[in-house]
């Protein structure tokens, strides 16, 4: 407002500058000023009246621009609000690909009631070191690895049992079953393992596990399925192997701990990749007209922003 004054006093001060000039010719017989006092006239107003216009778009852009700040900082306690849950809340449920779900805000932030969509993505890898799909039905098959499957014990490709993909899968029965493989890494800093598994009628005490070596003789155990894991539906698991970069051979291993026949444990679709940093979730917060679209990647037990745009 104060520039809008400040603008209409100069044109009071030209107009009465212009009358003053006018009374001058009609005294002046020579009338040289009156040209020149029209020519400033006319070029005073179309800046002035320039600038007024620019002034006004300034004004209601900044207008409206402070009215969607509140709208913002709402949108983004919404994404913190879901971070919280993906930790803490029913979210940590979302753990295969695909599952997503939505919820609003229970109270208001700014005003304003956040809604959130949260997806759990399965990431695109950057590359693919080794992966087997095992519908070769061969120890030897799939791509990447120095050499087939050492296997022992109660452990086949079978078909059947409904296979997460295709028609093969691998299984591990009883206390026998065990099986492993090594990969050459190719100097990738960021490796991940991903794969699809499935326990069936463990009991108390019986358990599979997923080993990791670089040199087949020192194992660390990355995953271990046990009593309640065991609902024989296949998920999905995504492991870091960063650790094990500057390793010449990476060895996956997988074995069973269980007492009988009857108690399963299945692989599918095992894939060792690289990747920069994976977007695990997608989160969508909506707050009035303004919409943040974060992704969240998973670090051990945190879950961390990677990505964030306003749209």
């Amino acid at each position: 407002m104060m520039v809008i004054m400040v603008v209409m006093m100069m044109m009071d001060r030209m107009r009465a500058l212009m009358l003053m000039m006018i009374k001058r010719r009609l005294s002046d017989q020579r009338g040289q000023a009156l040209p020149l006092v029209l020519i400033t006239l006319a070029m005073g107003s179309l800046l002035i009246g320039g600038f007024l216009s620019h002034t006004s778009t300034n004004l209601i852009a900044s207008r409206v621009f402070g009215q969607s700040l509140p709208a913002q900082y709402a949108a983004d306690a919404g994404i913190e609000d879901a971070i919280w849950n993906l930790m803490y809340g029913d979210l940590v449920l979302l753990t295969e690909p695909e599952d997503g779900a939505s919820y609003s805000v229970t109270e208001p932030v700014n005003g304003f009631t956040p809604h959130l969509t949260v997806t759990r993505l399965e990431p695109t890898p950057d590359s693919t070191i080794a992966t087997d799909d095992f519908e070769s039905g061969e120890w030897s098959g799939g791509s990447g690895w120095l050499s087939g499957w050492y296997h022992e014990g109660d452990a086949s490709i079978k078909k059947g049992e409904n296979p997460h993909g295709g028609k093969y899968h691998l299984s591990l029965r009883a206390d026998t079953g065990y099986i492993r493989r090594a990969a050459d890494p190719l100097d990738e800093t960021n490796m991940y393992l991903i794969f699809w598994a499935k326990a069936e009628s463990f009991e108390t005490g019986e358990t599979a596990e997923c080993l990791v070596s670089s040199n087949s003789e020192n194992w660390t155990t990355v995953r271990t399925w046990a009593d309640g894991a065991d609902d024989n539906t296949y998920h999905y698991y995504q492991i870091d192997l960063s650790d094990y970069a500057t390793s010449s051979q990476l060895w996956i291993a997988f074995e069973a701990n269980m007492s009988k026949k009857d108690d399963k444990f299945y692989v599918d679709d095992l894939r060792i990749v690289a990747m920069t940093r994976p977007i695990d979730y997608e989160i969508v917060s909506t707050a009035a007209e303004v919409t943040i679209r974060a992704g969240v990647a998973i670090e051990g037990s945190q879950r961390t922003v990677v990505s964030w745009e306003i749209e």
